[in-house]
């Protein structure tokens, strides 16, 4: 999986309104990469915008959101398709709006960079912290339950039952052993209201410090979490929800 960083500036200043901005998004790239599958890619809301059903844009100001092209055989056509539309300066629709992209960012520490499971499992485990923070930084959906999860340990789940998916391997032994593997030191919430589909319901988001105590695991536990990371967590993940960063 690769993340980056796409910078668009507005044709003209113009108000967004409606729900779940990032699902407008999603569909956009859909439009020009009809080759991928929807879950093939996943998108964010523009940064800083998540939580805002209305919010103004302007001509004069670049806005960045993030893309992560799940399947890497994708990213290297994604790039060049993406790098022409910017050096033809070509508009690049959202839903009826107009935008320009202004650049393509791929050396941002926080939000970019890739993810290849072989590889974090062959590091040394030396070179992993025992430490690991992990923030939340827009809310987890369980739609079959019609809420926002809330919690470490249904977050986990949720992650486990992902990631036991991706590696076509079975994890769900490490819910009975995660206290002889990892200490969850701190558990930090807050609540958001947001908007789905005309209804503001409350959700979370938050910070959740860990210290892997079984040395054996480490690189397990890195892979679990940064697989988090890019994939992101529960429903609704390909349209900017359960979003995690990891330091």
């Amino acid at each position: 999986m690769n993340s980056f960083l796409i910078s668009l500036s507005p044709v003209k200043n113009l108000i967004i309104t409606g729900d779940n901005c990032s699902i407008e998004i999603h569909k956009s790239f859909n439009k020009i990469f009809p080759e991928m599958n929807t879950n093939d890619f996943r998108v964010s809301s523009f940064f800083e915008y998540f939580f805002e059903n209305n919010f103004f844009l302007s001509e004069e100001k670049n806005y960045k959101i993030m893309i992560t092209i799940k399947k890497t055989e994708y990213f290297s056509s994604v790039i060049q398709k993406l790098f022409r539309k910017a050096l033809n300066k070509e508009i690049f629709f959202i839903g009826e709006n107009e935008f320009k992209i202004k650049g393509i960012i791929s050396n941002d520490k926080v939000w970019t960079g890739y993810y290849d499971l072989k590889e974090i499992m062959e590091k040394n485990q030396e070179e992993w912290r025992s430490n690991l923070k992990v923030k939340i930084v827009t809310p987890i959906v369980d739609i079959n339950k019609c809420k926002f999860i809330f919690g470490f340990d249904k977050i986990f789940h949720k992650i486990l039952e992902e990631f036991s998916e991706y590696c076509d391997e079975d994890f769900s032994w490490i819910i009975d052993q995660k206290e002889k593997i990892f200490i969850v030191k701190r558990e930090k919430y807050y609540t958001k209201d947001i908007s789905i589909d005309g209804i503001i319901k409350k959700s979370y988001v938050g910070e959740i410090d860990i210290e892997i105590s079984e040395k054996y695991y480490k690189n397990l536990i890195y892979a679990i979490f940064m697989f988090a990371k890019f994939n992101g967590v529960g429903d609704m993940s390909k349209y900017g929800f359960g979003q995690m960063l990891i330091k």
